[in-house]
């Protein structure tokens, strides 16, 4: 009797101290939750008005988040398609606050926004009959950092919205995956600034290299 509650006590001492050793950045996954059936579409754009405004609903879960919990991930995989030369435009938001408020490069997404899927206005037809720039049946794997918005000890709201880039233009997602994760250190931080063509660099390039630049920069 004795040394079965010594080797007991022993037992849970030992549970504690591994528990104490677990690092902050272990991972938790909160929510792994897929959705297959009919397609999900909008013609519904976003509204510059507002961060991660606009747009419709795709997906949303309500959860407790552990007071420990300081940085929260929010990871959508799936299938997409898109008509008309539409891009698909998709933003996360966490009880109700853009995970990420930025609109830099020449996505051309509003704030709160990131384009995934877009496909060339031109040309007739398309892989799925959709019209001129139909674009079917193609990977999206995209990951959110959030701290904005994030309550810990608390029930947290998670949405995923989509908009299309045009007004009327279907974009589709189906298949889908969507996981909620979170670790016990603030993390989000900009990462540091990469290499980042100034205008001399740019007047040095060859000039069929500065054309196809400086189109890229104005393509929507």
């Amino acid at each position: 009797m004795v040394e079965r509650i010594l080797r007991a006590g022993f037992t849970g001492a030992l549970a504690l101290a591994v528990a104490g050793c677990v690092p902050p950045q272990r991972l938790l996954r909160h929510s792994a939750e897929f959705r297959f059936g009919p397609e999900q579409m909008t013609t519904a754009t976003a509204d510059p008005a507002g961060i991660g405004a606009g747009g419709t609903v795709i997906y949303s879960k309500s959860l407790p988040i552990p007071s420990s919990e300081r940085t929260l991930f929010v990871t959508l995989s799936t299938t997409g398609d898109t008509h008309g030369g539409a891009a698909s435009w998709f933003s996360a938001l966490l009880n109700g606050t853009a995970c990420n408020p930025g609109a830099e490069g020449a996505g051309f997404a509003p704030r709160g926004w990131i384009p995934l899927q877009k496909n060339p206005d031109g040309g007739l037809g398309g892989d799925g009959g959709g019209g001129p720039g139909d674009l079917h049946d193609n990977s999206i794997y995209y990951t959110w950092c959030c701290v904005r918005g994030l309550r810990p000890g608390e029930t947290n709201r998670v949405e995923i919205k989509m908009a299309s880039s045009i007004p009327g233009t279907f974009v589709f997602i189906e298949r889908s995956h969507f996981y909620i994760d979170t670790v016990a250190v603030a993390l989000c931080n900009p990462a540091e600034a990469g290499p980042v063509i100034g205008a001399e660099a740019l007047e040095a390039m060859p000039e069929k290299h500065r054309e196809e630049m400086e189109k890229h920069q104005h393509q929507r």
